[in-house]
């Protein structure tokens, strides 16, 4: 007989990789990012704690949280020059035979918005939101025996409305992760 076996919700286990879509802050994302390496789609979520400190010996009476954030990383295996603007800022330019990034002293990037979709075996969708973003602005390519790859990151950042106008709570304001049944 087995020991110590938790109880199991397999409903609630998933694998595999999600979708990205990005677009400009404040509207629902719609472009797909394309093809992504089998590493999938990373979300970090921070919150840096101050402590306060009581007695002797000094024991933890309560915690605040003086900093959160949020950031989503993605590698890239496609040359899409808008993932690479909006990670970068930068500009696009396109004609018949040729299209072109160009980057280089642009002081303000533009602002982003993600969604990431996972679909789960028995149906359900894990959906993030990410209402306001700006990339990391760091970009390697590695021109290789492998396919070429593209560190993409992006940071949250505040925003108080979602993508449909509504007011967010206080403590809803980088991101939303939920689960449609």
């Amino acid at each position: 007989m087995a020991l110590n076996i938790p109880s199991v919700t397999r409903d609630d286990i998933s694998f595999g990789p999600a979708v990205i879509y990005l677009g400009a802050a404040g509207a629902t994302p719609t472009a797909d990012v394309g093809a992504i390496s089998e590493d999938g789609v990373t979300i970090e979520i921070a919150t840096e704690q101050r402590d306060i400190m009581q007695g002797n010996p000094r024991i933890i009476e309560m915690s605040f949280n003086q900093q959160q954030s949020a950031t989503v990383r993605v590698t890239s295996i496609q040359w899409n020059y808008e993932n690479l603007q909006y990670v970068l800022g930068g500009s696009i330019s396109t004609s018949a035979t040729w299209e072109k990034f160009d980057f280089g002293g642009d002081p303000c990037p533009s602002e982003v918005a993600i969604k990431i979709v996972h679909q789960m075996c028995n149906g359900d969708t894990i959906n993030v939101h990410v209402w306001r973003a700006m990339g990391e602005g760091n970009l390697s390519i590695p021109f290789g025996q492998d396919e070429h790859s593209f560190e993409l990151a992006f940071k949250a950042m505040r925003a108080t409305n979602d993508w449909a106008g509504a007011t967010l709570a206080a403590d809803a304001q980088l991101m939303q992760i939920y689960r449609q049944l």
